[in-house]
């Protein structure tokens, strides 16, 4: 009987140090992928730099210049000015979240609600020095004039 007891005592030790191996095991493993996933998803987004801005710019641009006339132009519209957010450098970032902002409302818009249009109205006024700050910088250093998508100087 001893032996028996002895050897089921040993055999349960023996079992619980290898799952403390395993879950120990386990644990370094979760944290060593989670580690690795979030320097991805870091590394993963594109710089907010001009150069970037710029490249983004030059594919959302056709678009940009489209006038918006449905809510379907301004949820396109809204998807693109988010993209270009994306990349935007801290130099217009502020600015360019508000014309973001002021797409969102727009898109939210009841044309038949007095109270929503003038909403967006004035949301419109509220964001016209941040839409100014924008071009004036997408234009000295882009050159591109956002309102219209022409290129209007040579790029650096």
């Amino acid at each position: 009987m001893i032996f028996h007891k002895t050897m089921g005592t040993d055999l349960f030790n023996k079992c619980v140090r290898r799952y403390s191996f395993m879950a120990a095991m386990a644990a370094k493993t979760f944290a060593s992928v989670l580690c690795l996933a979030l320097v991805a998803s870091a590394c993963s987004q594109a710089p907010r730099t001009a150069t970037n801005f710029c490249r983004q710019l030059a594919k959302e641009a056709p678009g940009i210049s489209q006038p918006t006339v449905t809510p379907a132009d301004i949820a396109s519209m809204l998807d693109r000015y988010k993209r270009l957010g994306k990349v935007s450098p801290l130099a217009i970032e502020k600015d360019w979240e508000s014309l973001i902002e002021l797409l969102s409302v727009a898109s939210r818009v009841k044309a038949n609600d007095p109270e929503s249009v003038q909403a967006v109205v004035d949301m419109a006024y509220s964001t016209e020095k941040a839409a100014v700050a924008a071009a004036k910088w997408i234009v000295e250093t882009c050159g591109v004039d956002i309102s219209s998508g022409l290129n209007v100087a040579p790029t650096g």
